[in-house]
């Protein structure tokens, strides 16, 4: 099979907040942007297609050994291709089937060959999923941005203390072990844990209760930030991005009582 023109590029979940269109100044970015779309002169570099509205896609090339993420080209591409760029996107979004088409036409080949490049694809997505975290490389001189200088995202891991519990599952005795409890004499009892997940890709802990009007967290004893329920389900999230502490908990308060939570260990990673 022929080298494709168009193929589709996967962003392992690990480097999702890692492109530049997002983690650049907007002034930073639009230089890149319009390097991009000077040079295309309202074509598309992929399939030709004649547009004055262009998307500006970033190519990244991985080294899972190094856990690396080098850039290899920013590039102005219609919105067609951009779609098979993020094929799995295209698909959630009730466009896969116009994407296949796209994919087909632009590199002249069968329903075979895009199946068999789709599952590389996918191969490759689940092996880089594997690394949390991603080491940026990139010479954006080379993309007309001289002088932009860019960092390396500080998001620790987190070590979750309940990894393995089946929240479905869990009775009240069962809680009690997990949590610190703490009931008022009323009817009402302490808030009730739903679901603590623990997303590492982001660096992010979501809980989600019942009967709680706030939620506390101490990194280190210390209290750090508060967010307050007005009723009924409660859903909230903590992002753990350039921590520099070691030991966070939560402490859910309701007028039922309260519930601590067992430490979140933070965790400084070096890449490589």
């Amino acid at each position: 099979m022929e080298e494709l023109k168009l193929t589709i590029n996967m962003l392992p979940k690990g480097a999702w907040n890692n492109d530049f269109s997002k983690t650049l100044s907007k002034k930073d970015w639009d230089k890149l942007r319009e390097f991009a779309l000077t040079r295309a002169n309202n074509q598309c570099e992929i399939c030709g297609y004649k547009t004055d509205d262009l998307d500006v896609h970033e190519e990244w090339e991985f080294d899972v050994k190094k856990k690396t993420q080098t850039l290899k080209k920013i590039i102005a591409i219609c919105s067609r291709c951009h779609g098979v760029k993020h094929f799995k996107n295209s698909v959630r979004l009730g466009f896969g089937e116009e994407a296949q088409k796209h994919f087909l036409k632009v590199n002249n080949c069968s329903e075979m060959q895009f199946a068999s490049h789709l599952n590389k694809a996918l191969l490759e997505y689940e092996e880089r999923n594997k690394i949390f975290r991603w080491k940026i490389i990139a010479d954006l001189e080379n993309f007309g941005g001289k002088d932009i200088q860019f960092k390396q995202n500080n998001i620790p891991l987190i070590k979750n203390p309940y990894e393995n519990v089946e929240w479905d599952m869990l009775s009240f005795e069962e809680t009690k072990s997990l949590f610190e409890i703490k009931r008022n004499d009323n009817l009402i009892g302490a808030p009730k844990i739903l679901n603590v997940y623990v997303d590492n890709y982001q660096g992010m802990i979501c809980v989600k209760s019942l009967f709680a009007d706030k939620i506390e967290w101490f990194l280190d004893g210390e209290k750090i930030k508060t967010k307050y329920n007005v009723i009924g389900l409660f859903t909230t999230q903590i992002k753990i991005k350039d921590f520099t502490g070691a030991r966070l908990k939560f402490k859910l308060t309701g007028i039922g009582g309260e519930v601590v939570s067992k430490t979140f260990e933070i965790l400084p990673l070096e890449v490589l």
